[in-house]
């Protein structure tokens, strides 16, 4: 039976779902209060929610966001991180979670229209951020055109380091 405040959490979560850039799906099995206090904390300054919700809600919510394949993974204790700016930096802070405590395993995770197993998940973690991908790729652009102008400057600095000799010994005689 539905009730007003199991709606509501639909509702909101089908909202919240449209507006991801991702979702990660993890077993959360054996982590105490103070941890889940220090790990929203973490989400937080990053704009990631983190939440535990009934897989039912979570089933009814997805559908409605247009979200399918993830049934699969919603059995369980399952808690969710869903990031709204960089989706790598949630899972990045699930790894660093994990490095000390090994206790949020993920299980599944939805990124760029497409639903991932634990393994590509995880995977997911070793991506260098969205920043960092961009400033490679600005390097890499920046790179033939600094050889080239290196290249069309070599003959000028010769040239200007030749007149420069000539002054000097024009002025010795």
């Amino acid at each position: 039976m539905a009730t007003p405040k199991k709606i509501a959490i639909v509702e909101e979560y089908t909202e919240k779902f449209k507006q991801a850039k991702c979702i990660y799906l993890t077993d959360y099995t054996g982590i105490n209060v103070e941890l889940v206090n220090d790990l929203r904390k973490k989400f937080r300054e990053a704009n990631v929610e983190y939440k535990v919700l009934k897989n039912r809600l979570v089933k009814i919510s997805l559908h409605n966001a247009g979200i399918e394949g993830m049934d699969p993974y919603l059995k369980g204790v399952n808690s969710f991180v869903i990031g709204y700016d960089d989706p790598i930096i949630p899972v990045k802070i699930v790894k660093e979670f994990n490095k000390k405590t090994k206790l949020l395993n993920l299980k599944a995770a939805y990124f760029e229209g497409r639903v991932f197993g634990a393994e590509d998940a995880q995977k997911l973690a070793d991506l260098p951020s969205r920043e960092v991908l961009l400033s490679q790729f600005v390097g890499l652009l920046q790179a033939p055109m600094s050889k080239l102008v290196a290249t069309l400057q070599a003959p000028m600095q010769k040239f200007a380091g030749l007149l420069e000799s000539l002054k000097e010994k024009k002025q010795e005689a």
